[in-house]
């Protein structure tokens, strides 16, 4: 499943011709884009990819739980999930079956795998994060070996089984776009799932907007409106029960640093304080969907 919104033809092309001969089925959701029109598919691909829109922006996790659907009642046993600016090796699918296959067999009760993460505009690993002793803690992949353990993973390229599905429960569409695999992740791990990454897999992505140069340091940013779905949608975890303390901590001291550095440094520095501020307003009174 590859979800879309206003998607830029040449590049979503690469990512379907990359992934369609790795899966049974491809199922483009596109979130009411205007442009989808413009995308030409290669006659290759035509018969081989199916479409489902929208016909409106619903968010992430509503296109998510519609190709989930989707993906049922094809009788599919794994979804994968990609977003469109991500590229996947051409072996990235048979590597994260093979391991799901493997753990499953070992008796693993999996929530899913995930890819090797690469940010190609910073030529650096995007790390896993895995909760150790109370605390988070981010690394790497050292080789193209391994399956670590991850408390949570991005979405893109996160295989999943559908059964963990349908004990866990479909993407959380209140939350619209941002912290909703997060979400997802510590919802599965509550019912007893647990999630890994796949250090052979290998997957391209881009990790927010363009990196912008800030107090010296390349900065990944998104924009002024994903961050006030992070700060209202992270309000709301804080107050459940089963996402852990240590992450809440970790993620409280990035949204201060954030709130301090952003408005002072980062163009549109008032646009920033002003969105960061009513995510925190609309997440402290529970507001949920698209703004």
């Amino acid at each position: 499943m590859v979800v879309t919104f206003e998607p830029q033809p040449q590049a979503i092309n690469t990512v379907l011709a990359t992934l369609a001969p790795q899966v049974a089925a491809l199922v483009i959701v596109d979130n009411g884009s205007c442009n989808d029109a413009a995308i030409e598919l290669p006659a290759a691909l035509e018969n081989a990819i199916y479409w489902i829109r929208l016909g409106e922006n619903r968010g992430i996790a509503a296109a998510q739980n519609r190709g989930i659907q989707w993906a049922r009642e094809q009788h599919a046993d794994y979804v994968l999930l990609c977003d469109q600016d991500s590229e996947p090796a051409p072996d990235m699918v048979t590597q994260l079956i093979t391991a799901a296959r493997c753990l499953v067999a070992n008796g693993v009760r999996l929530a899913l795998v995930a890819p090797s993460y690469v940010d190609a505009r910073q030529t650096a690993q995007i790390p896993f994060m895995h909760l150790v002793d109370g605390r988070p803690r981010w690394f790497g992949c050292t080789g193209n070996r391994g399956t670590p353990e991850i408390t949570t993973a991005i979405a893109s390229g996160a295989l999943i089984p559908l059964a963990t599905i349908d004990a866990v429960g479909g993407m959380l569409e209140s939350l619209f776009i941002d912290l909703v695999d997060i979400e997802w992740c510590f919802r599965a791990r509550a019912h007893g799932f647990r999630a890994y990454g796949v250090c052979a897999a290998k997957l391209s992505h881009s990790l927010g907007e363009q990196p912008k140069r800030v107090l010296g340091r390349m900065l990944a940013t998104h924009s002024p409106l994903r961050n006030y779905y992070f700060y209202r949608n992270a309000i709301w975890l804080f107050r459940q029960g089963y996402v852990p303390a240590a992450w809440k901590l970790a993620i409280a001291l990035q949204m201060l640093k954030r709130y301090l550095v952003f408005p002072a440094f980062v163009p549109p520095r008032r646009r920033y304080l002003e969105m960061m501020t009513r995510g925190l307003w609309h997440g402290l009174r529970g507001r949920g969907g698209a703004l």
